[in-house]
C-alpha cells in the first residue's frame, strides 16, 4: 500500500469503496444514488483535482484539509452527519476531503449554478467556518480555543452506548490541534486541565463526558 504524503501528494492505494444499497433521491432533484462505505483515512477527493459531485454524509465525520507547500496541513472545517460537501465552482478543488472516521455517504451530481446563502459551493462552505475560526484564533489563547472547539462540536457527537451520559469523541487530538492552530501537546494539556478542574471526564481516549458546561464556557470566553 502506498501511503499518501502531504509533501508529495501521493495517492493511497486504499481498498475500494464498498457500495451498499441504492437510494432514490429523485424527490430532491437527484438521480438514483447509492450508499457507499468509506474507510477511515480515505480521501474522497484531492486538493487540485476536478470534482463535480455533492457528497452527503449519512454517518461519520469528514475533514476539509488544505495541504501546504512545506508539507504541513491545515484542517479547515469538519462535515458531520447530515452535512453535504459541495464542490467548488472553480475548475479544481481548494481542499482535500478525508474521512476522519469510517463513513457512509451518498454521492450525486451537482446541479451547479451560482452560490447562494441556502446553496453554497464548497469554497463558501469552508469560508464560513474559517471566518469563525479566524476570530477564535485571533481573540483567544490556546486553552480557550480548545474549550471553544469542544463546545462547538458537542452537539455533533453521538452517545456512547456503553457509558451513561458520555459522548464519542470522534475527532483525533491531532485534528483538533491542526484546526485551531495549536500543537498536539497543547490540546492534550488542555484536556488534562479541564479534567482536573472537573469540567469534563475522559472515560477513554475516544469518549468524553461534559460535567460543567458553564465552567467550560467561561474558559472559552477567556475568564
Amino acid at each position: 500500500m502506498r501511503v499518501h504524503s502531504f509533501a508529495d501528494h501521493q495517492v493511497c492505494d486504499a481498498p475500494p469503496l464498498v457500495t451498499e444499497i441504492p437510494v432514490d433521491r429523485a424527490s430532491a432533484g437527484r438521480q438514483l444514488s447509492v450508499v457507499t462505505s468509506v474507510p477511515r483515512g480515505r480521501a474522497l477527493f484531492w486538493q487540485g483535482e476536478h470534482q463535480g459531485h455533492n457528497i452527503e454524509v449519512l454517518q461519520g465525520v469528514i475533514r476539509a484539509v488544505r495541504l501546504l507547500e512545506n508539507g504541513n496541513r491545515q484542517v479547515l472545517a469538519f462535515f458531520w452527519s447530515g452535512d453535504i460537501v459541495r464542490p467548488s465552482q472553480a475548475s479544481c478543488q481548494h481542499f482535500t476531503a478525508e474521512a476522519v472516521t469510517p463513513c457512509r455517504i451518498i454521492k450525486y451530481n451537482s446541479a451547479g449554478g451560482v452560490c447562494t446563502a441556502t446553496d453554497p459551493c464548497g469554497a463558501h462552505q469552508v469560508l464560513k467556518e474559517l471566518l469563525s475560526l479566524v476570530v477564535t484564533i485571533g481573540q483567544k489563547n490556546s486553552i480557550a480555543r480548545v474549550a471553544s472547539l469542544l463546545l462547538h462540536i458537542r452537539r455533533h457527537l453521538p452517545s456512547d452506548p456503553r457509558r451513561p451520559n458520555a459522548l464519542q469523541l470522534l475527532l483525533p487530538r491531532a485534528d483538533m490541534a491542526d484546526h485551531i492552530g495549536t500543537s498536539l501537546e497543547t490540546v492534550c494539556r488542555a484536556l488534562a486541565e479541564f479534567k482536573a478542574r472537573q469540567l469534563i471526564e475522559l472515560p477513554t481516549r475516544k469518549t468524553i463526558r461534559f460535567l460543567d458546561l458553564k465552567g467550560l464556557s467561561r474558559v472559552a470566553a477567556g475568564e
